[in-house]
């Protein structure tokens, strides 16, 4: 069908990816240097792996968001293999990794601070409803009601594809390597001990 082909030429085109998050990173790593320190009369810290482990405890962080403009194809009920409609879509589609799972290994003897990161998963799809516009070839579907299944087309649609987006998760992946040194970097550096920081991802080899 050519409007089919026509849609999905219009998939791959239409993909807007957004800046790095750098202002997260910054955030989180002033937060996390508060949070430690607790006060002035604190107790000097010292390299431990429980000390990184309360560094990142911010649970999942969604480290990039891309913005993907879409068209969903609806089948009827009664015969799946009929569309039904196709609803054009605006999303925001964000993705991250639990920071809760990293693994941290720790060498005092040649001052290395090992992290192996868990996977990164698409974390969540926000579908502006406001942005929905049909093409009925069902003029029966054409009705106030069609918004609801509509929106859950559109959701799971822009999951589908952005899953098969690897430059999503490439991004997500370099702005957690990021966000990571932002929050363990200033706290070695005022430690003096000569740390260094190595990631890993978990399933991956060096």
């Amino acid at each position: 069908m050519e409007e089919e082909t026509k849609t999905r030429e219009r998939r791959r085109k239409l993909w807007k990816l957004l800046l790095p998050l750098c202002l997260i990173a910054a955030a989180a790593g002033a937060l996390a240097l508060r949070s430690l320190r607790g006060g002035e009369e604190a107790e000097p810290e010292v390299v431990t792996i429980s000390t990184l482990e309360r560094i990142v405890d911010v649970s999942e962080l969604s480290t990039f968001t891309a913005v993907y403009n879409g068209v969903a194809q609806v089948p009827s009920a009664d015969k799946p293999e009929e569309i039904s409609y196709y609803v054009s879509y605006e999303a925001k589609v964000n993705a991250g990794l639990d920071f809760q799972a990293i693994a941290f290994g720790l060498d005092a003897e040649s001052k290395v601070i090992r992290a192996s990161l868990p996977p990164v998963h698409i974390t969540k799809v926000n579908v502006d409803i406001t942005s929905l516009d049909y093409i009925f070839l069902d003029k029966k579907k054409n009705a106030s009601t069609v918004s609801q299944e509509a929106y859950r087309a559109c959701e799971a649609d822009a999951k589908e594809e952005s899953e098969g987006e690897q430059a999503i998760f490439s991004l997500a992946r370099q702005n957690a390597e990021n966000i990571l040194r932002a929050l363990i970097t200033p706290f070695v550096e005022q430690l003096d001990e000569g740390y260094t920081l190595e990631i890993t991802w978990e399933g991956e080899t060096e």
